[in-house]
């Protein structure tokens, strides 16, 4: 009988592990295009985020005009046939009734706030632009003629606000202003 004894093999050399060209490559590329994805995905979301403070902004200073507006007569009671500035109001400040605002822009750098004071120079690059026009009582999609005050006539008018930023419209904002006096039993 024949004995064998165990042998002992040799210790193989232990490969070294690491990563080929190939893995590094392809590794590069989808952390490139993650990346990439990453950076397109803030540019959106701050693209948006300008988008709603231009658009927030610009509904407060639509909503100064309005303000500014509340509570103005509809019509001069010295002149109610006249329909813009009466003579003498060269400054919005001096403005007492609604038709008084038509045609009426702050022009860039000297948008107002409710007080019809300007704001300060943060906003010189905004505009409001104000447009009254008389609608017919019935059927306010209608532009009229401007319509004057008469007993039998109590008239509707439609002022439109539009905001301009850097020379471009960012916001429109419209609402209707009818006549209403305290005095007269209420119409038909």
């Amino acid at each position: 009988m024949r004995y064998v004894y165990p042998t002992r093999r040799a210790p193989r050399q232990r490969r070294r592990r690491g990563f080929t060209l190939i893995e590094a490559a392809t590794t590069t590329v989808i952390i490139g295009v993650g990346c990439v994805a990453m950076l397109q995905l803030l540019g959106a979301g701050t693209a948006a985020n300008f988008q709603g403070t231009e658009g927030t902004v610009a509904m407060n200073l639509a909503g100064n005009i309005r303000e500014a507006m509340a509570g103005l007569a509809f019509a001069d009671k010295n002149t109610p046939t006249h329909w813009g500035p009466e003579p003498g109001e060269t400054n919005v400040k001096l403005y007492n009734d609604i038709d008084d605002f038509d045609g009426w822009s702050s022009s860039p750098g000297t948008p107002i706030d409710a007080k019809r004071d300007n704001l300060p120079a943060e906003y010189s690059s905004w505009n409001q632009v104000v447009k009254v026009e008389s609608v017919k009582p019935d059927n306010l999609a209608v532009t009229m003629a401007h319509l004057t005050l008469t007993p039998d006539l109590r008239p509707a008018t439609r002022i439109t606000v539009t905001i301009y930023h850097n020379g471009n419209v960012v916001y429109t904002e419209s609402w209707v202003a009818t006549y209403a006096d305290k005095s007269a039993p209420p119409g038909p």
